[in-house]
Parts: C-alpha cells; sequence; structure tokens
C-alpha cells in the first residue's frame, strides 16, 4: 500500500494561480488588474526613481574624487620619501611646485606619479621639486640649541 506524500499545493493548482514564477510573495491580482492602474503604486514609483536618482549622482561623484585623491595621496608618499619629509610638508611641496610651475596640484601629482614608472620628469619640474624640497628641509630645522625637556 503506497502512500501519498502532500507536498504543497497540486501542479494543476500552481499552474492556474495568477502569480507567475519568480513573483514570490507579490500581491495577488484579479485577472485583468495590473499594478499600474494602482494609484499607490505611482508616488511609490517615482520615489524609488528618485532615490535611485540620487544614489547614482551620488556614486559618480565617489568615483570622480576617488581617483584624484588616490593620485595625489600617491604623490605625496613620493615626495615624502624623496625628501624624508612628513606628509603635511609633502603636501606643502607639491603646493608650491604647483604655484612655481603655473601646473595645478593633481596635474603634478599625475607626473610624479607617471615618473616613478616611466623614469622621465620635466626638467622644469625637477628643478621646482628639488627647490621646494630644499626650503622645507630647510624650514624643518630648528635653527636654535636643541632643547631637552
Amino acid at each position: 500500500m503506497a502512500r501519498e506524500r502532500n507536498n504543497g499545493p497540486s501542479r494543476h493548482a500552481m499552474n492556474n494561480s495568477p502569480l507567475k514564477r519568480g513573483q514570490g510573495d507579490a500581491e495577488l491580482l484579479t485577472p485583468g488588474q495590473s499594478r499600474k492602474d494602482d494609484p499607490s503604486a505611482i508616488p511609490r514609483t517615482a520615489a524609488l526613481a528618485a532615490q535611485t536618482e540620487v544614489v547614482h549622482g551620488l556614486s559618480d561623484e565617489l568615483h570622480q574624487h576617488s581617483g584624484t585623491d588616490t593620485v595625489e595621496h600617491q604623490a605625496v608618499g613620493i615626495v615624502m620619501a624623496l625628501g624624508r619629509l612628513p606628509a603635511c610638508q609633502a603636501r606643502t611641496v607639491l603646493t608650491e611646485v604647483s604655484q612655481r610651475t603655473n601646473i595645478t596640484p593633481l596635474r603634478i601629482a599625475c607626473l610624479l606619479t607617471a615618473w616613478t614608472s616611466c623614469g622621465e620628469l620635466n626638467l622644469g619640474i625637477r628643478i621646482a621639486l628639488e627647490d621646494a624640497i630644499r626650503t622645507q628641509r630647510t624650514a624643518a630645522r630648528p635653527t636654535g640649541p636643541a632643547a631637552d625637556y
């Protein structure tokens, strides 16, 4: 005597369901009814579209800034290694080089990071970099006798 197992609705009952595969816990709609006719769906859809637009805008802005920050941080690290300077003075060096050469700080940072891989740096930028590092090194040294506390 074979027992019949009951594992939920029969195949026939599932095929007649108003739900289609993948809808899961969606509301049951009567035949001929759609969500686009439901007035409560319109504000929810508009709000979702507005939120999506805001998220995409923030995402784009983040991607734009993350690349520039990375290059500038790498350039600060390069100047720190070259001049054996702390980060704040390395940033000052980058600013001074930018002002002396009339090139934006971001472009200076890009040129410095490219210089580490290709070995070529414009002579004017190299001279400005050496001068700025020398200026920061002398500014960092105390001129008077060392104080022991």
